[in-house]
């Protein structure tokens, strides 16, 4: 009887532990702005030069099975979008708060 109780609790333990595998599974990777290590490679590109960039970044990263992209938007106390509240990042234009031009759509 002490055998039977010992092996229903071990199944139990052991049941107790595995996990269904998730249906969608997050595979992310972070794409960085400061410093121009990953985009863009360097400041001063155009705005098609730029838009490449991204998409071919992007691009490379589905191929490899990435499902998310967190992606630095505010570098260094500065943003990669119009805001009321920080500059333009100098990583896009190589000017601290010069908005790039002509203007992304």
């Amino acid at each position: 009887m002490f055998r039977l109780i010992l092996i229903v609790g071990m199944l139990f333990c052991f049941n107790a532990h595995a996990q269904m595998a998730p249906k969608h599974e997050f595979r992310g990777v972070w794409v960085a702005t400061v410093n121009n290590i990953d985009w863009p490679s360097k400041p001063g590109l155009t705005t098609d030069q730029q838009k490449k960039e991204v998409l071919d970044i992007l691009n490379m990263h589905v191929k490899n099975g990435m499902n998310a992209i967190i992606m630095q938007i505010r570098p260094a106390s500065d943003a990669l979008y119009q805001s009321d509240l920080e500059p333009w990042s100098r990583y896009l234009t190589g000017t601290p708060g010069k908005a790039p031009s002509p203007f992304y759509d």
